[in-house]
């Protein structure tokens, strides 16, 4: 078991390098691209501050119970528009190579499919039995089993591998499509062929749908690893019936019941848990004054058994080494800690917050609605600074319209909403997402009002 990495010391070196709003990294570029190459040569050759190992039983193999998740690449912009910033993230996945990360997630959506790609441009240089890499069917796109046969081969072929680890059936959420799709037209056969040949080790599922749903896959067919949301603001208790999104305790108890193993996704809820509101982060804080937020949402699911790896979308240097930190010589949540989680969730329950994970499966909308920016800047700021339950002061209500300004293009405000409902179908969350956008035009008006600005 590695050492807990010094998560003071790292981020000191960084000095003013890093600067945080609102849970929002900040970069001083070059100055991080420094401190990771200096890692480089403190690390080289050492076992110390690595993150912890699970047994994969489907395979025989140890894991890392932190997985490097690739959704939220950094970006920049660049004269053909957005890109991952290919040097910083790859940094970042070299830096968790070196502590001890051995999972890494893509999937053919992941930044506008420029992810694959950049995943394997970057683990090429490590020897092939020395990371774990999954990859997945891009179900919502899917017509076919020619398509999907080319698909497949074509991820093999951006990702610069001959194997997949761990493969799965991506966001399955209608027992209709799956069944269309993957038994119908002959997918799922392909799939298991293609484990037969060697070019797939594990296959398994990501899962969006609702619990019958579930219930049929898991009784229905055999499962090498099942990926599902999991976090504590989503956990439902046994007796307690699934809500929305609140169904991660029935998803989680059917998976061991089955003996399936489990990799967890959004396991801080897209961010939503690294942003909580003063009266929940009071009461974390103190208990562990040291700890970050997001370290909390870590703790609790590493501590469920039959748990593999857990999936973090890491944006910025310092989320890297804030969860490696949670995961070097992991601890899990104590009895103690589990009853301050639980006081800290009865507290915040009037957070207002839109359960959005800001995967961007919504996109695009058709009027132009940056919908996953919206939400992101009305969760940290409207609902940090109390204006989203109108208890903000005035120099708070001017500072959030600033920052809705700056941050949500002109064209992509919310009053573009026309409520078409094309995203309502996408969303794997299920949020009522033309309502909330509503909402927050509203509250937006009425904040520029307040306060005397005009937002369009």
């Amino acid at each position: 078991m590695g050492k807990k990495i010094n998560r003071r010391q790292a981020l000191g070196i960084l000095g003013a390098s890093i600067a945080t709003v609102a849970g929002i990294g900040v970069w001083n570029r070059p100055k991080i691209i420094d401190f990771l190459d200096r890692d480089v040569e403190k690390q080289e050759n050492s076992e110390e501050n690595t993150v912890v190992t699970r047994l994969y039983p489907s395979n025989g193999q140890q894991l890392s119970l932190l997985g490097f998740g690739g959704m939220r690449f950094p970006t920049r912009m660049t004269a053909s528009g957005k890109e991952i910033d290919e040097e910083l993230a790859g940094k970042m996945i070299d830096y968790a190579y070196r502590h001890g990360v051995n999972y890494y997630d893509t999937a053919y959506f992941y930044h506008e499919g420029k992810s694959e790609a950049f995943m394997g441009k970057i683990l090429k240089k490590y020897p092939r039995d020395s990371f774990y890499l999954c990859d997945k069917m891009p179900t919502p796109i899917l017509t076919g089993l020619e398509q999907a046969k080319k698909i497949f081969q074509g991820q093999l072929d951006a990702c610069q591998v001959e194997y997949f680890d761990n493969y799965l059936l991506h966001s399955l959420t209608t027992r209709e499509q799956f069944e269309q799709l993957y038994i119908q037209d002959g997918i799922l056969d392909y799939l298991r062929s293609e484990k037969a040949a060697g070019r797939i080790r594990c296959l398994g599922f990501s899962f969006h749908g609702d619990v019958p749903f579930f219930n049929y896959l898991m009784d229905t067919f055999s499962w090498d690893c099942v990926m599902i949301q999991l976090n504590y603001a989503d956990w439902n208790d046994e007796g307690e019936a699934p809500e929305g999104s609140r169904q991660a305790g029935t998803l989680y108890r059917k998976a061991m019941e089955k003996g399936v193993p489990i990799f967890v996704m959004e396991p801080v809820k897209g961010g939503n848990l690294a942003i909580l509101p003063e009266s929940a982060s009071k009461i974390l804080k103190a208990a562990r004054p040291n700890d970050s937020e997001a370290s909390w949402a870590l703790r609790y699911v590493g501590s469920l058994p039959g748990i593999v790896t857990m999936l973090s979308g890491m944006s910025s240097i310092e989320q890297v080494i804030d969860n490696i930190h949670t995961m070097a010589d992991f601890q899990p949540l104590d009895d103690r800690e589990k009853q301050v989680l639980a006081r800290s969730m009865g507290k915040g329950t009037e957070t207002a917050q839109v359960h959005c994970t800001y995967c961007r499966y919504c996109d695009p909308c058709p009027y132009g609605v940056d919908i996953a920016r919206i939400f992101h800047v009305y969760n940290a700021q409207a609902v940090r600074l109390g204006i989203a339950t109108d208890t903000a002061s005035d120099t708070d209500k001017k500072e959030f319209i600033i920052r809705y300004k700056n941050e949500v293009r002109r064209a992509g405000r919310a009053g573009h909403c026309i409520g078409c409902n094309t995203c309502l179908s996408r969303c794997p969350q299920h949020i009522a997402i033309p309502q909330e956008i509503r909402k927050i035009d509203a509250m937006v008006r009425k904040t520029a009002a307040d306060t005397g600005k005009v937002v369009i």
